[in-house]
């Protein structure tokens, strides 16, 4: 037999405000009643099946907080108000926010939800616009939707209650509404009792994550970043706070414990984020194996694992557990095997579920014959289980069935385990000697300290961790509890998802929002201790930096070429300019004609996607183009033009392939260039400028002062996209 483990690790950040007690977005709520609930009722449907899910403490808390109902959230008020009492400000929101969804999966599937994202008219007009077109009969129909599309597939199997309403469609009741939110309490009530029931019958192992999901190496020594990155600047004032990363260990294992009845025995940590400094730490807190990535491994023992087209050549060293051992005890890793790992994350979401599911035990039984290990080969396979199930046919559940119905009957020898019950049984008789100091992503700590933005906030935390510890030490007891809410507050903006989204690695499409949130809770550590908020945290950490007023590309795009607005993931990683925002917005005409510039890479293609002003758009059965041409000028290499005068693109310069070039021009103008096209390879630096021709116009480019400009990344850069 083949052991197999696997891991899912479910988190979503803090996104309450302790002082206003709210939820600032809804992300917890909904993912509750579709992956938390989903995943684990799917498991139970197979009981010869073992898995194991890490449980983030802080997302669980606030899981608890929407059961007991101590919380609500902004998108849960206004879909609560009665459609007719709906302010026009309440509905231009709900017009802007109540299509976030992944729009192919889980709007386009419902025909009533998929009629009302077609009348918001995304990209054409603004909420206010197309707010004359929703009666309030739409408006109800759009709150039941936003959330019912969030149900599980388990969920309407189950509820008869929700068939009903998602075969009705549309023209629902404020009763269809309330009935739908009561469902919604009932799911969410069932997520941590399901949990336990598959704990307690031994088929589900429960492990946890530092409380509020830091980066703890960074927070035991910001030097260790050094170790894969020796040039990185640190941010000003940078101490250790060794004694934050043992309360966050401490306070994850305690509340795991008293929620389930007892300790975890692994743990991972956050975004796998591993060092020496944490070893000690996880030992004498009891945790007896912890996990991360395979290249943390190879880096580790300075050997490659992998050799040529990601080929795995030491099979020896991946499958297996390996012992760590410090001052305070010794503890276990295990290490995923990234290609098995990133299949289900990534490849397998327009497969055939059946199909995907025999070959990933294919690939597995490939990959481990012989066991490589003996007795001690055990294969791990980690990864986000919540946000790569919007990207599968109903949300992954026949892939999942039929691969646990395969693993369930042990197919091809594979059968799954426990990682506490095998490495009990199996203890591992090799050891690092020097653990590599880095995270699941690229083996190093970039997205939470390489980027400036990412240093000031650190530096935002420092200086407030400094005045908290100064308040305490001149404060008597009698504040108690309001230091404890300071701290918890510290401890809070000390989590990872802030700094994820800082820089211009990832945008969320809500960074504005997270960015206060930061700022809201290190200025709530002010105001529990009663002393006035310091100015420095009204300054956003957001956007200061940004060279050249444009945020870059920061994950792979897949675009149909089709010159309309996309759904709502489709340029989601795309970079973007924003004349408004610029100084040469101003043209001799009085504005920009256009309403914004979106760029971007994706399976060997350059994107670019120009927005224009309303009533610069190309309409049907207009007599004369509001824009004569577009076209696409690149500064690097220098030389190369393509332009669309109609509706085919017009090439100049030394281009190789042009032909392959795609470009479209309706409400927007779309262009895919594949790099082969203008000869770049990766790590090539690219600069360009959009110019387009208005009507009657000279010619304006954009942006005025600096072209447009990023690197090509790796052919692999997807692989590094998803959240752990």
């Amino acid at each position: 037999m083949i052991p197999l483990t696997i891991v899912w690790h479910q988190h979503q950040p803090y996104y309450k405000d302790l002082v206003s007690g709210e939820m600032v977005l809804p992300w917890v709520r909904l993912h509750g009643v579709k992956d938390y609930y989903g995943m684990a009722r799917l498991l139970a449907e197979f009981p010869g099946v073992k898995c194991t899910i890490n449980l983030v403490p802080s997302m669980l808390v606030q899981l608890q907080d929407y059961v007991d109902g101590k919380v609500t959230d902004g998108f849960l008020k206004l879909t609560e108000i009665p459609a007719d009492e709906l302010t026009a400000e309440q509905a231009c929101y709900i017009l802007d926010h109540f299509f976030m969804a992944q729009w192919d999966r889980m709007i386009r599937v419902h025909p009533r939800y998929k009629q009302l994202l077609e009348m918001r008219r995304v990209g054409k007009c603004g909420a206010q616009q197309a707010l004359d077109d929703f009666k309030t009969n739409d408006l109800r129909d759009l709150q039941v939707w936003f959330n019912l599309a969030w149900f599980h597939p388990v969920s309407f199997e189950e509820s008869t209650v929700l068939r009903e309403l998602r075969d009705k469609g549309r023209d629902f009741t404020e009763s269809d509404k309330q009935a739908m939110l009561a469902q919604q309490r009932a799911i969410l009530a069932r997520v941590i009792p399901l949990h336990k029931e598959l704990a307690a019958r031994g088929q589900l192992e429960l492990t946890t994550t530092p409380y509020y999901h830091p980066i703890l190496p960074l927070l035991c020594d910001m030097r260790s970043c050094h170790v894969a990155m020796p040039d990185t600047s640190l941010p000003s004032g940078h101490v250790s706070l060794i004694e934050d990363a043992e309360a966050h260990v401490k306070k994850a294992i305690d509340f795991h414990t008293k929620l389930f009845g007892s300790p975890p025995r692994g743990m991972w940590p956050g975004e796998g984020s591993v060092s020496p400094d944490i070893v000690p730490i996880l030992a004498a807190h009891g945790i007896k194996w912890f996990a991360t990535d395979e290249e943390i491994l190879s880096a580790s023992l300075k050997q490659r694992i992998r050799g040529d087209f990601g080929k795995l050549d030491a099979p020896e060293l991946l499958y297996r557990p390996w012992r760590v051992e410090s001052h305070a005890g010794n503890s276990t890793m295990i290490f995923r095997d990234h290609h098995l790992s990133d299949l289900v994350g990534f490849h397998y979401q327009n497969w055939d579920g059946e199909a995907a599911a025999s070959d990933f035990l294919i690939q597995i039984q490939e990959a481990t014959r012989d066991n490589p290990a003996g007795d001690e080969t055990l294969v791990s396979v980690i990864l986000d289980g919540e946000n790569c199930w919007e990207h599968y046919p109903d949300q992954g559940i026949d892939f999942l069935r039929a691969l646990y119905s395969k693993l369930q009957s042990n197919e091809r020898g594979i059968q799954t385990v426990l990682p506490g019950d095998f490495i009990q049984a199996h203890p591992p008789t090799r050891k690092i000697d020097r653990l590599f100091s880095g995270s699941w992503i690229n083996h190093d700590f970039y997205i939470w300290i390489g980027h400036a933005e990412d240093r000031r906030a650190w530096e935002y935390v420092y200086r407030t961790r400094e005045d908290l510890v100064s308040a305490q030490k001149s404060q008597s007891a009698s504040g108690e509890m309001a230091f404890e809410r300071a701290w918890e507050e510290l401890y809070i903006a000390e989590g990872s998802d802030w700094f994820w989204w800082y820089g211009d690695d990832h945008n969320s499409g809500n960074d504005e929002a997270f960015d206060t949130l930061f700022r809201t809770h290190l200025q709530n550590v002010y105001k529990f201790i009663g002393q006035p908020v310091p100015y420095f945290l009204s300054e956003p950490v957001k956007g200061r930096s940004r060279a050249g007023r444009f945020s870059n590309p920061t994950a792979s795009l897949n675009v149909n070429i089709t010159g309309t607005s996309g759904g709502y993931f489709d340029w989601l990683g795309a970079g973007r300019y924003r004349p408004d925002k610029d100084g040469g917005a101003m043209t001799a005409a009085g504005r920009a004609p256009i309403q914004q510039i979106l760029f971007g890479y994706g399976n060997g293609n350059l994107y670019v996607r120009v927005d224009f002003q309303d009533d610069m758009q190309l309409r049907p059965g207009k007599e004369t183009r509001p824009i004569e041409s577009a076209s696409i000028r690149f500064t690097d290499p220098k030389g190369l033009d393509v332009s669309m005068l109609g509706y085919r693109p017009i090439v100049s310069g030394n281009w190789m392939h042009p032909e392959l070039i795609e470009a479209a021009w309706s409400e927007l103008f779309e262009i895919k260039i594949p790099f082969d096209c203008i000869g770049a390879q990766q790590g090539h630096e690219l600069a360009f400028f959009v110019e387009v021709v208005p009507a009657g116009r000279a010619a304006e480019r954009f942006p005025r002062s600096s072209p447009l400009q990023f690197t090509v990344p790796p052919e692999n850069a997807h692989e590094y996209e998803w959240i752990a």
